[in-house]
């Protein structure tokens, strides 16, 4: 295997949708020289994708992964809970 690539596991499946989701909020990864702008939708599909591997995994992961996709899940929700929301409807507040 490639050194530079990971072995295929649940730990790598969650960190790369952290990635993704934490480029969704806008926030700089060191391999990206521009990063687009928040995108607080796209930012929650990653985090519900994660909510999702959560409820289908159950049973089935290790007290570490349960423990690592927790603390994920998280950081996340507190994060995306601070972006503006994707397209505010007239006379919400702001």
């Amino acid at each position: 295997m490639n050194p530079a690539v990971p072995e295929a596991s649940l730990t790598a499946l969650m960190h790369l949708l952290t990635e993704q989701a934490l480029l969704s909020m806008g926030v700089p990864h060191p391999m990206v020289k521009e990063v687009p702008p928040a995108n607080p939708a796209v930012a929650r599909f990653y985090v519900d994708l994660l909510t999702v591997l959560k409820e289908k995994t159950e049973g089935q992961r290790t007290e570490l992964e349960t423990s690592q996709l927790d603390e994920i899940l998280y950081q996340l929700r507190m994060r995306v809970m601070d972006l503006k929301p994707a397209v505010e409807t007239p006379g919400s507040p702001k």
